[in-house]
């Protein structure tokens, strides 16, 4: 479902993408409408995959992460808000302020 969820997020139109919040805060939710929870949960199952599942699924997340790279762009006010451990670049792509109006 998470790697469903972030093909979905990338096949959106327009050249530039900006990642969503949810305001209902519920997994389920966060999974559907937030792809950084999604890339989450890959990174997550990347981790616990066997060698060659790992390898065949990184691969598919990598060209993905380039896209999504290329796709949105970093949040220049990102470094005021503390990191929380273990979290990725992919957190750090300006959020679409009006996605929880």
């Amino acid at each position: 479902m998470a790697l469903q969820c972030y093909r979905s997020f990338l096949a959106r139109p327009g050249r530039y993408l900006y990642l969503t919040a949810t305001v209902c805060g519920c997994y389920e939710c966060d999974l559907k409408e937030d792809v950084a929870t999604a890339r989450d949960l890959l990174e997550l199952v990347l981790a616990r995959l066997p060698p060659r599942a790992r390898r065949e699924l990184a691969a598919q997340v990598a060209k993905l992460d380039e896209e999504l790279y290329c796709r949105t762009l970093p949040d220049p006010l990102a470094y005021r808000r503390p990191r929380s451990p273990g979290e990725e670049w992919w957190h750090w792509r300006i959020y679409d302020e009006s996605s929880h109006l």
